[in-house]
């Protein structure tokens, strides 16, 4: 079975289960007329696109209607002045409307968790909990309700997965709050490209990492004085944000080739979600000093092929980052892994192990991405520090095969495209 991607398509397939329909939170398509039945009835509003994360909130305090969205924030008292300011951000796109359920206790903070649902082989289990806030509260009472809340995740997401069948990964969004009330207030797919569905599988490969939520960003920063924030679906490192304590207050933000410093760290959020694609899912991930050749970054494309039945690392090339670049997708040098060594920083005490090493990590990866789907080829981008740690950065399922052919190898080359004409026969 396969259904439309977006908000209404999901909503109706988790509305069809007798189990979960009390659990879904209202949601009513946006006009004028239903906006303003919701401001009469509810204190708090979600005002969410059918596809992507532009989201919008409404809070009313104390007869104020306070805007947010994920860049500005305004303030208005009448509703008619909502709709106008709302209608600029909405830009003729469609949005629905989701209230707070908190129609009879308005003093009742709600807490929003992201419950991550995996699919392998033909089960899904809960891998992951990542919070929206660091309230103490909201730990005691999503400890007290964490059962019966990851019970109804994993429901959804088995529902969901009957209809998207390519899905690999499910993020389920529960609002509850102190009564004992929880409600599933959204979901997102994630497939086998995603970044976040593959530290799913190799969350010990790979640097710590989770979902980017404002709880997530402040505690990365307070424990990593280097951080990465990188779209769950992107590519060719286009949209990855790198950030770095400078000192005990400044930090600097890098993105392609432009540099920020910004004190504090909320300020810092508040730049990086004006930076960020807001139509992308981020994840955060602890940052990995890679290793350099002359002070440019390097990390390393490994190509592991499937024959038969097992994986094998046919091919490996050391990228060199370009001026002023801190990813490698637009290398300025591809070169061959012995010769890297030589000139790169790596403490050479390191060398005679590094490539063994490297090899079993990604033949260890190759294997676990291959449970949920079959798949034949795998290009890893492999981190390597000063001191000889290894971490797996990325899988690419549709890897580059011009890095391994720029290394004048054709005898690498030769054997790569020799499995995948093997086993496609």
């Amino acid at each position: 079975m396969q259904a439309i991607r977006g908000r209404v398509g999901q909503y109706k397939i988790l509305a069809q289960h007798d189990s979960l329909r009390p659990y879904l939170a209202p949601q009513i398509n946006y006009s004028k007329d239903t906006l303003f039945e919701m401001l009469e009835r509810y204190d708090c509003l979600y005002l969410k696109p059918i596809v992507g994360m532009d989201i919008i909130t409404i809070n009313k305090i104390q007869e104020v209607f306070h805007i947010t969205t994920t860049i500005h924030s305004f303030e208005a008292t009448e509703r008619e002045t909502v709709y106008e300011l709302i209608q600029k951000e909405v830009n003729n796109r469609r949005y629905l409307i989701q209230p707070q359920i908190n129609e009879k206790f308005m003093a009742i903070r709600n807490y929003r968790r992201f419950i991550t649902v995996q699919k392998r082989g033909l089960n899904w289990r809960v891998t992951a909990s990542t919070k929206q806030s660091n309230h103490f509260q909201e730990y005691i009472i999503y400890s007290s309700q964490r059962a019966s809340i990851q019970k109804i995740a994993l429901l959804a997401a088995e529902q969901l997965g009957k209809y998207y069948s390519e899905c690999e990964a499910i993020v389920v969004e529960v609002s509850f709050n102190r009564m004992g009330t929880f409600y599933i207030t959204d979901s997102f797919l994630h497939f086998s490209v995603s970044k976040w569905n593959q530290y799913q599988s190799l969350e010990y490969l790979m640097p710590k990492t989770d979902l980017l939520t404002a709880a997530t960003f402040q505690s990365f920063l307070q424990t990593y004085p280097l951080i990465f924030l990188k779209p769950c679906n992107g590519q060719q490192g286009k949209g990855i944000i790198k950030v770095q304590n400078v000192n005990s207050i400044c930090y600097e933000i890098h993105m392609g080739r432009q540099k920020w410093v910004i004190q504090g760290i909320q300020p810092v959020y508040e730049h990086i979600r004006e930076l960020a694609p807001i139509e992308d899912n981020y994840i955060i991930q602890q940052g990995i000093e890679l290793a350099t050749i002359k002070n440019y970054f390097t990390d390393i494309r490994v190509m592991t092929n499937k024959d038969q039945s097992d994986w094998q690392v046919t091919g490996k090339a050391v990228k060199v980052a370009g001026p002023h670049f801190f990813v490698t997708n637009a290398a300025q040098a591809v070169l061959p892994l012995e010769l890297a060594l030589k000139h790169s920083s790596i403490q050479p005490i390191h060398h005679p192990s590094l490539e063994k090493k490297i090899d079993k990590a990604c033949l260890m990866a190759a294997n676990l991405l291959d449970q949920p789907a079959e798949r034949t080829i795998i290009g890893f981008d492999v981190g390597v520090t000063d001191y000889g740690q290894i971490w797996i950065i990325e899988g690419n399922y549709v890897p580059d095969m011009s890095l391994i052919y720029r290394l004048n190898d054709p005898l690498q080359y030769e054997n790569i495209l020799k499995i995948n004409v093997n086993h496609s026969t």
